[in-house]
């Protein structure tokens, strides 16, 4: 008489991640290649804006070849979005809350601390102005980046980083380093003041986005927060800066 298939006796071979993939080589190994990386938007950030001098270029460089090559290497079955794991109405809430705290710090101090006329000088240099460009970075910068950084930081970077040191050292790592990026770009365009205030609380951000991927187990959430309550924020601060820099000058 003719078995029937047992799949558990028959487990089916699944692609190794990054971690699996270069165990072999032991801890040092796998830590040189989250370094590597994690520095690798640096590069390409770098390449955007000092070189090529285009923020489109810049993103499409930095979301390709700076998050994308890391994904793949990962393992992409285990970046899921769904399902959120809490409720809808609780993210909208709470990004709700963060982007009015942005929204409320940058226009109650009327961007203390801005030289605008540097802003200016490296927004016309890199193209950044208002025009139909702009609205489609936006766009993009709402709906696209929050999933390829989610992916990136959290799907790739923390849940790496977690198989070696566990999971609140590799959130406080996976942040700063996430912070860092940013501040390569946020020192093209403001103050030092400005840069570096920015930058902690990007980080601060990150430790909440890895906090939710560690609670929910999928993308969905920390991309959503991520989404509305980061990124929608700053493209209006963004607006905002372009305007102000134009109001001033001319």
């Amino acid at each position: 008489m003719e078995r029937e298939f047992d799949p558990q006796s028959h487990p089916v071979a699944t692609e190794p991640s990054l971690a699996e993939q270069v165990q072999s080589g032991g801890t040092g190994l796998r830590v040189t290649i989250l370094i590597i990386a994690m520095l690798m938007p640096w590069l390409w950030v770098g390449l955007g804006l000092v070189l090529i001098k285009d923020y489109r270029l810049t993103i499409l460089l930095y979301e390709l070849f700076g998050c994308g090559l890391m994904v793949l290497l990962s393992r992409p079955k285990q970046m899921a979005l769904f399902p959120l794991r809490v409720p809808f109405s609780r993210i909208l809430v709470s990004a709700a809350i963060v982007g009015i705290v942005i929204l409320g710090v940058f226009k109650g101090t009327g961007g203390f601390g801005m030289d605008w006329d540097y802003f200016y000088r490296q927004a016309q240099a890199t193209h950044l102005a208002i025009n139909g460009h702009f609205w489609f970075f936006a766009a993009y910068i709402v709906l696209l980046n929050p999933l390829f950084e989610e992916a990136f930081w959290r799907g790739a970077i923390y849940r790496e980083w977690k198989e070696i040191i566990g999971v609140l050292p590799a959130n406080l790592v996976s942040s700063f380093f996430f912070g860092a990026w940013h501040w390569v770009v946020l020192q093209h365009y403001c103050q030092p003041i400005w840069a570096l205030f920015l930058t902690f609380w990007v980080m601060v951000g990150g430790v909440i986005f890895a906090y939710t991927y560690e609670k929910t187990g999928t993308l969905g959430a920390p991309a959503l927060l991520h989404g509305l309550g980061a990124d929608l924020p700053m493209v209006f601060v963004v607006y905002d800066c372009i305007q102000a820099s134009q109001g001033v000058l001319h």
